[in-house]
């Protein structure tokens, strides 16, 4: 397991090289002691046995949860540097967009396992997690994109929800355009990163102004470059399968 967390722990947000975190969204960052993990994983339902701490307020937490929030009127969406809770039991009744500390605390605590398992390899690796609030925006699924950093070139760029959308049609309509927006932004996020191999994953934001179009890149997130690591329409069978490509469902 410490080999694992070797490998995971320096794809965390709070690792990350200011440059890559100027290259994403406008986020606070919430650090966690370890009597803190403790207390934040005694408090998932159903599974906080696994904590010492049971039963202990969570207050300290919530109150600098709030204080972050009140950057972000609109929302913002909360996630550990490791990962988000997605799984969570609230996300599935209520979604991502958090207003209040509250829901923060819920979303994290709502039997997410991937919270859970985050947190136990933080304590078993005398590791302070963080906790990220992240400014809320609207990201339509076929905007995102996972991109893969092989000793330091650009090896693919996959559309990420493929096994759900299917063909969309607003990425065959930006194409090239959001090829060579991310083929900009990978100049400077090759400078930028603090490992040779990588995979990372960006969303595209489409900018219509009269008859211009430009395409924005912002980054989302980093994940380790190994086979556990979803790899998309490419595979991490064959080596070569890494062509450099943009690939996408197509109809």
């Amino acid at each position: 397991m410490s080999d694992y967390f070797t490998m995971v722990c320096p794809t965390y947000i709070e690792n990350w090289s200011s440059d890559l975190y100027n290259m994403s969204i406008s986020q606070i960052d919430v650090p966690l002691s370890l009597a803190e993990v403790n207390v934040l994983g005694s408090n998932i339902k159903g599974l906080g046995q696994y904590f010492s701490e049971a039963g202990q307020p969570i207050d300290q937490i919530r109150k600098r949860l709030e204080a972050a929030l009140c950057h972000f009127p609109d929302g913002a969406f909360v996630r550990l540097g490791s990962r988000s809770a997605k799984d969570s039991l609230y996300v599935q009744h209520y979604g991502l967009r958090i207003t209040n500390a509250y829901a923060a605390i819920k979303m994290l605590t709502e039997a997410s396992a991937r919270v859970l398992f985050d947190l136990l390899l933080a304590r078993r690796n005398h590791y302070c997690p963080h906790i990220f609030v992240r400014q809320w925006m609207e990201i339509p699924a076929w905007a995102e994109f996972r991109c893969f950093m092989k000793d330091r070139k650009l090896v693919g760029i996959s559309q990420y929800d493929c096994k759900n959308l299917g063909h969309c049609p607003e990425i065959a309509e930006h194409t090239e355009r959001i090829r060579v927006a991310i083929e900009r932004f990978f100049e400077r996020f090759k400078e930028s990163s603090h490992l040779d191999d990588i995979v990372f994953d960006v969303f595209a934001i489409i900018h219509k102004e009269e008859s211009n179009v430009s395409v924005e890149i912002k980054l989302l997130e980093l994940n380790p470059f190994f086979p556990k690591t979803d790899s998309c329409l490419f595979s991490w069978s064959c080596d070569s399968d890494f062509d450099g490509s943009f690939r996408y469902i197509q109809k």
